[in-house]
């Protein structure tokens, strides 16, 4: 009897697949933004490094600009001040401006 092996009367659990352990699309998210935030950190801690280390010499050159901008505008009021110009007017012989042709340049 053939039937008999085909149609047990034991009844077997049926054997459901297990599902494939994948790994989670949330946890390689939460991963990498992890890893972008430690990046962030060490480059920010990095680059204050390297300002504190070059602050003093932009310092420097800053105070050097400026006092080179302090000596050049000292210098202009000396060259431009009335007494000078006259001065230098007197030495080529030129004549100053009477009332009248003042009033005539003004105008």
């Amino acid at each position: 009897m053939q039937t008999s092996d085909l149609y047990s009367a034991r009844i077997t659990k049926v054997e459901e697949p297990q599902p494939k352990k994948r790994f989670p699309l949330a946890y390689i998210v939460l991963g990498l933004s992890f890893c972008t935030f430690a990046g962030s950190i060490w480059f920010s801690s990095y680059a204050k490094k390297v300002a504190l280390q070059r602050q003093p010499v932009y310092e420097r050159q800053k105070h050097t600009v400026q006092d080179e901008i302090h000596q050049l505008e000292l210098e202009e009021s000396t060259l431009t001040n009335v007494q000078r110009v006259r001065q230098i007017a007197v030495e080529l012989e030129m004549v100053e401006p009477t009332q009248t042709s003042q009033i005539v340049w003004d105008k």
